[in-house]
């Protein structure tokens, strides 16, 4: 027999679980770690100066946009698979996490 026909209503059952539970954009700048992921664009960025023969700056600029987002991925898909570990240590347990 479905929710429904018990007369159940899902909208009201979710609500609770589902209020104060919505991130804003700085919850998600908070699991690209955005101090690493400074650095990996900075380290990027030298040597994108250093290399011979120079970069055109278009194919410059894509590089390093492709290389911050593949490292802010990186340390958000760090931090998921990490949140039981970090559950369970004192030092982690305030960490801002993806679950």
């Amino acid at each position: 027999m479905s929710l429904a026909r018990r007369g159940i209503n899902l909208r009201q059952i979710n609500r609770p679980i589902l209020r104060g539970s919505y991130a804003n954009i700085g919850d998600y700048v908070a699991l690209t770690k955005p101090r690493v992921m400074s650095l990996v664009v900075f380290t990027a960025l030298v040597g994108l100066r250093v290399a011979p023969g120079g970069v055109d700056p278009f194919t410059g600029v894509l590089a390093l946009v492709c290389i911050a987002g593949g490292a802010g991925a990186a340390g958000a898909l760090n931090m998921w698979y990490d949140a039981d570990i970090d559950a369970m240590m004192a030092s982690g347990s305030n960490r801002s996490s993806c679950s």
